[in-house]
């Protein structure tokens, strides 16, 4: 992702017409809560110059205006917005109805009276659950390397469960224009350490996001996976798609495969998934990814 992206822009009262009530469904309520959060985020961290704004009724975004971390490094501005999404998801009253948070943070300037600018110093982007969506996150390690291809199991006390993940397979692209598959899946208990879960999990989801200047899947998309040229799993989904205050599109999609579909996946030598006139053939070191997250369920 560029640290900086420059752009000749609207008049910025425009701008903020637009930030404010552009993309705003269900009239006047999502207007009220997205007022009210504002006010909320205002009062949290000082700074008045914020907008909010919801997206296709889908993706909610912050907007921080000449905040004073524009000056700051790029990982206390990652750790604001990870505040922030939090902040969020327990203050938002409808984040169930949501998919996902983005915070931006820009700098404005005006020259010549009429001519206004803007720089994008930073975006991140999360789920609903704040959660960050690897996809776009500064410092995350990229799709093919050693460290972003370890599964990973988390044992929650209190949910008294594990979720096992990859953070991101990369499947094309790069983190600025791309598509990037995130797969988890939670067992009862803990099945970290030696421990292994005795209950298969009921399915697989795979979390597909995309970043890129033009919508990748619109309207609905076929699906195919293939283990060795066989269809394991198809189906037919709609991806949600977005489109940026910085103009450039989002789209997502969670997608349930049923354990011993997935468990089928990865025998094979070879795995490609199919979408839409998409194809994609995961690397050797990602389908054996895929195959370590099994490890953790007791054959």
């Amino acid at each position: 992702m560029p640290s900086s992206v420059r752009y000749r822009s609207l008049p910025f009262a425009l701008i903020l017409s637009f930030l404010i009530s552009g993309g705003c469904g269900k009239f006047p309520t999502s207007l009220v809560e997205l007022t009210r959060l504002r006010a909320e985020i205002v009062e949290e961290y000082g700074e008045k110059e914020v907008n909010v704004n919801l997206h296709n009724s889908r993706s909610l975004s912050v907007t921080f205006i000449n905040s004073p971390l524009n000056t700051k490094s790029p990982e206390q501005r990652a750790k604001r917005a990870q505040q922030t999404a939090g902040f969020v998801n327990q203050r938002y009253s409808s984040i169930n109805q949501i998919e996902s948070i983005w915070v931006y943070f820009v700098r404005t300037q005006t020259r010549y009276i009429f001519v206004h600018y803007s720089e994008g110093l930073g975006e991140f982007g999360f789920d609903k659950n704040g959660r960050p969506l690897n996809l776009y996150q500064e410092g995350v390690p990229a799709g093919n390397s050693e460290t972003g291809l370890i599964p990973m199991a988390t044992y929650s006390p209190k949910l008294k469960q594990t979720e096992v993940m990859i953070t991101r397979l990369q499947l094309e692209g790069d983190l600025d224009n791309g598509l990037a598959l995130a797969p988890h899946f939670t067992v009862p208990g803990d099945a970290t350490g030696v421990k292994r879960s005795s209950s298969f999990p009921q399915s697989v989801t795979f979390d597909f996001a995309s970043y890129s200047e033009k919508s990748m899947f619109p309207g609905e998309t076929r699906i195919t996976v293939l283990a060795d040229g066989k269809a394991v799993f198809e189906t037919s989904e709609q991806f949600s798609t977005s489109q940026l205050p910085n103009f450039r599109f989002t789209a997502f999609l969670k997608l349930e495969i049923p354990y011993p579909a997935f468990r089928r996946m990865t025998l094979g030598k070879k795995l490609t998934l199919r979408l839409g006139d998409r194809e994609y053939q995961l690397t050797a070191e990602q389908l054996q990814a895929l195959r370590e997250m099994t490890t953790y369920v007791r054959d």
